[in-house]
């Protein structure tokens, strides 16, 4: 069985969450600020073929998107959005971590409905920035019709999916968020490390629209069909962002379930919550 290099990579950067670990959360955040210098060699992604490279990076995101410096490869702002969707993997990992150990009127917090359903609905943004950067990276024709979409879905749509789930994530932390020890302290740093991966200065600033971005056909398409399944898909709250909706609708009903099940079983059995559902050297 071949180990892909992003299988490589987690396993040398080890447990993020481990406070001994020499690469986790609590030896980034030392080395952000000024505790302890922390080794930039075992954070390498060589250069190669741009969808390895893409979750190469996404491994390095997980832990921290600023230590993500893109290689020279074909379709690189695809690839430096793509991996950011390694950061909300982590993000989505320790929103999980929190509820599971906080209590709300006599029960863990995990539990709650509405919380359930913005969990789900994270994990399926995730899945759609997946889905589109895979797909731009491999340079598929998605759309014939319309060669700008996918290119436009990934320069302007994604950056704003991935940082909303991330943004919504924050809120459920709760005022825990604000502590800066433990895994709220890397959930913190995360979130404004995306930020500027996605949307800081040096970012190249994508042509105005010449028409609406059709993600309703993108969603159907059989090379979307091909990666995952376009119902779910559909269900995620970013697909709003494309209209003129005031407020990101959850998942519910069965598609909810279906999203929410999936979720708990990877996070579970210790596999990426991407489209590689690679395995990762994560405690749970």
């Amino acid at each position: 069985m071949t180990t892909t290099l992003e299988e490589v990579l987690e396993q040398r950067l080890g447990d993020p969450f481990d406070a001994a670990n020499p690469h986790g959360f609590d030896a980034v955040l030392a080395a952000a600020e000024g505790r302890r210098p922390l080794d930039p060699q075992p954070w390498h992604v060589p250069a190669g073929a741009p969808e390895p490279v893409m979750h190469a990076l996404r491994a390095v995101c997980r832990r921290s998107p600023a230590l993500a410096t893109v290689p020279e490869t074909d379709n690189a702002q695809a690839v430096a959005v793509g991996a950011c969707a390694g950061a909300l993997d982590s993000a989505l990992r320790i929103t999980l971590r929190h509820l599971a150990g906080r209590h709300l009127y006599g029960a863990p917090a995990i539990d709650l409905p509405v919380l359930r359903s913005l969990l789900s609905g994270a994990f399926a943004d995730l899945l759609l920035c997946d889905t589109l950067t895979t797909l731009a990276v491999r340079g598929t024709e998605v759309l014939p019709a319309r060669p700008d979409a996918l290119p436009h879905a990934v320069t302007v749509f994604v950056p704003r999916v991935l940082q909303g789930a991330m943004d919504r994530l924050s809120v459920v932390m709760g005022s825990r968020f604000y502590l800066r020890e433990g895994d709220h302290a890397a959930f913190q740093m995360l979130l404004s490390e995306t930020q500027r991966a996605l949307f800081g200065a040096g970012r190249r600033t994508p042509e105005p629209e010449t028409a609406p971005l059709p993600l309703t056909e993108l969603l159907a398409a059989p090379a979307v069909a091909g990666l995952y399944d376009p119902e779910l898909l559909a269900a995620a709250p970013g697909r709003a962002l494309t209209g003129p909706a005031r407020r990101s609708p959850q998942p519910t009903g069965p598609t909810h379930e279906r999203l929410y099940a999936d979720l708990v079983d990877r996070h579970a059995s210790g596999v990426a919550f991407d489209l590689t559902r690679r395995p990762l050297p994560d405690r749970p």
